[in-house]
């Protein structure tokens, strides 16, 4: 059975995406300020990348009182526990490595701490994934389908994305076009929400038998791709998203952002 998205919703996220790319350097510099003010740290399985500086003092807060905090020697982490927070301070010679905060409710996070210079205090604020889970359905409850896609390809292409969401780098190659070579890039999915965002890098294969090829959002609509898609866009050269047909040479790359829906919702 073929697949079928309407047309008009490729126009309507191709048109969406333009406020982002003319406001793509003011956005980055606000996403900064809010990281240097505080971080969410969320119960993925994946540790989550944290700069601290060394022999500063941060602070851990959690949503029940922490109980232990396992660290590799290599950080010389020192730490205080005073109820729901922690408090805790890299050595001088402290060398990236991965900790393990459990909380009373047996709640276990996990972050990749890296020591920087120059990076100020920094509150982490533990959250549980029940309350993840939660703020998901609150903020896509009143949007539809189609309003829930077209944001989660916004955040995706100008890496807005909530802490709170899942971000899983996969990096991996999948042959699906001829004479395409399309690398699977990363996964965005947020508890609570039956969407799931893949993020491929696309350019002409090593071997292609041609110098160019014409392709559009249809031309990814592969089952080696997508089975079950919500939404499709297709970006050129990170600044300009097509609305139709795009024309793609060697050399070149493009970034194709397919919504797929979940198999079972949570």
């Amino acid at each position: 059975m073929a697949i079928r998205i309407p047309i008009i919703w490729l126009t309507v996220i191709a048109c969406l995406l333009l406020p982002i790319i003319i406001h793509a350097a003011e956005t980055k510099a606000k996403i900064q300020e809010n990281q240097d003010q505080g971080i969410i740290l969320t119960t993925s399985a994946i540790p989550k990348k944290i700069e601290l500086s060394r022999s500063i003092i941060h602070r851990i807060a959690g949503p029940a009182p922490i109980k232990k905090i396992n660290a590799p020697k290599g950080l010389h982490l020192e730490v205080e526990y005073q109820g729901n927070n922690a408090f805790i301070k890299l050595g001088w010679q402290s060398k990236k490595g991965i900790v393990y905060i459990i909380t009373q409710s047996d709640e276990v996070f996990s972050a990749e701490i890296i020591p920087k210079k120059g990076v100020p205090v920094r509150v982490i604020t533990l959250q549980s994934k029940d309350h993840a889970f939660k703020k998901h359905q609150v903020m896509f409850a009143k949007m539809s389908q189609e309003t829930a896609c077209v944001e989660l390809i916004r955040g995706a292409f100008a890496d807005t994305i909530p802490d709170t969401f899942n971000v899983v780098p996969i990096n991996r190659e999948i042959k699906a076009v001829k004479n395409l070579r399309i690398l699977l890039r990363r996964q965005i999915t947020a508890d609570g929400v039956p969407l799931e965002l893949n993020e491929y890098i696309v350019s002409l294969a090593a071997l292609a038998n041609t110098s160019q090829i014409k392709v559009d959002e249809s031309s990814f609509l592969v089952p080696r791709l997508t089975r079950h898609p919500a939404a499709i866009s297709l970006g050129k050269d990170l600044s300009l998203f097509a609305g139709g047909k795009v024309v793609l040479e060697k050399g070149q790359y493009l970034r194709l952002f397919i919504v797929e829906r979940k198999k079972t919702e949570i």
